[in-house]
C-alpha cells in the first residue's frame, strides 16, 4: 500500500507550504503569529471593504510578482480574495517565488463576512 501512495500520490498533500484555514482558524493563527495579511482582490474590491490591517496586492496586476518579491519569504503570509479562487492561484505563484508559510482563507472574504 505504501508503494501505491508513493507512486501515485494517494493520501499526500499537494503542497505543504500552503495551508487552507477556515475563518476561525485563520483569524486565530493570524493573531498568534502576526504574519502579513494580503488581500489579492482588485483595488476597487479592497476599497469597498477588507479585513483590517490587510495590504492590497492585486493578483490581476501585471506587477503582482514584482510586488510580492520584496516581502520577507520566511515570515507567515495570510492571503485571501473574494471566494478563494484567486488566493489559491496567488499562493501557488508565491511558493514558486520561495515563500515557505502561506495560509489561505477558505471561502475568501465572503466567508469572513459570515
Amino acid at each position: 500500500m505504501y508503494i501505491l501512495k508513493s507512486l501515485f500520490g494517494f493520501g499526500s498533500r499537494t503542497n505543504t507550504k500552503i495551508e487552507i484555514l477556515k475563518k476561525s482558524q485563520f483569524k486565530k493563527h493570524l493573531l498568534e503569529t502576526r504574519g502579513l495579511l494580503i488581500d489579492v482582490r482588485t483595488p476597487k474590491e479592497f476599497v469597498e471593504d477588507h479585513i483590517e490591517n490587510a495590504r492590497n496586492i492585486n493578483f490581476y496586476d501585471s506587477r503582482f510578482l514584482t510586488r510580492v518579491k520584496d516581502i520577507n519569504k520566511d515570515k507567515p503570509v495570510f492571503i485571501y480574495c473574494r471566494n478563494g479562487a484567486r488566493s489559491a492561484r496567488a499562493a501557488k505563484k508565491m511558493v514558486k517565488q520561495g515563500f515557505s508559510q502561506i495560509y489561505e482563507l477558505k471561502g475568501g472574504f465572503l466567508a469572513w463576512q459570515k
